[in-house]
């Protein structure tokens, strides 16, 4: 079967809207878009990969993909529909579905446009469809890239946890974020620069947590944006449980009380018993 794979093909004859490819004695129909602006003749030799077109029949083009039935790979998320899922471009002129079934439960989790997935391929009631990779995929990829404690690296997110964030990098290496170094929620697909913090046998441990000075002014800035967008008053204090302001805001209660205590100092709240309210 050449469904979902990239093989060699003979050119057998020209049509009038492209070629006829032979392999094993079987027919495939090459349209003249999806021959990478190829002039081709008889007996030429080509490789190609095998999809299924609009109208549900295998058919082959010249413009390889990044994902096949033989290899993991990234790909973009060209449109996201809440009923049927994500699709991908992977190189070809058919966007792939990523099933709703393939993506997690939490719908805010779901990649975004122009996000960035890895993902395997599978055939499903004869069409190309695709899955989000594992890490046990991931270290079964071939590569002799090392990254040293201290280097900025971006990945992207392919599994969220209650743990932690679980990223993976364009050369295919594993990092994952526990929950203490994370500022922010992340979603399939988004990209984010890590720090390399430590280096394990087969993956890496990271951290998005950013130098102090920044880390003070972003905490700033989530606590100003929190207030606007809730008319200028906020029922979480200082008095408030750690679970609250992490909940809201994912960071500790002592950031939480010091990006207070400068918003106070510069005059732009004012904290009453039960509230803070913004100036």
């Amino acid at each position: 079967m050449s469904l979902g794979h990239i093989s060699k093909f003979i050119v057998d004859r020209e049509t009038q809207l492209g070629y006829i490819l032979v392999k094993d004695e079987k027919e495939y129909f090459l349209h003249r878009n999806e021959t990478n602006f190829k002039v081709l003749n008889s007996g030429d030799t080509v490789n190609a990969f095998i999809y299924v077109d609009k109208k549900g029949r295998e058919a082959a083009t010249l413009n390889l993909p990044s994902i096949t039935l033989d290899n993991i790979g990234m790909g973009v998320v060209k449109e996201v529909k809440k009923e049927m899922g994500a699709f991908i471009d992977i190189g070809i002129s058919k966007d792939i579905l990523l099933s709703k079934d393939d993506l997690p439960l939490s719908y805010r989790t779901w990649p975004q446009v122009n996000d960035k997935v890895f993902c395997l391929m599978k055939i499903r009631a004869n069409k190309l469809v695709l899955k989000l990779a594992s890490k046990n995929d991931f270290l079964k990829v071939e590569t002799s890239t090392v990254y040293n404690e201290g280097d900025m690296i971006d990945g992207y997110c392919y599994r969220v946890t209650d743990e932690g964030v679980n990223f993976v990098t364009e050369a295919f290496k594993v990092i994952f974020v526990y929950k203490a170094y994370l500022r922010k929620q992340y979603r399939i697909g988004e990209v984010a620069n890590i720090k390399i913090i430590h280096k394990n046998e087969t993956d890496y441990n990271g951290s998005l947590i950013v130098e102090k000075k920044e880390q003070i002014q972003d905490d700033r800035k989530l606590i100003l944006e929190y207030l606007q967008s809730h008319n200028g008053v906020m029922m979480i204090t200082e008095n408030s449980s750690p679970e609250l302001i992490n909940h809201h805001f994912h960071m500790s209660k002592s950031s939480f009380k010091h990006a207070i205590g400068g918003l106070l100092k510069d005059g732009l709240i004012e904290k009453l018993e039960d509230k803070i309210i913004l100036l």
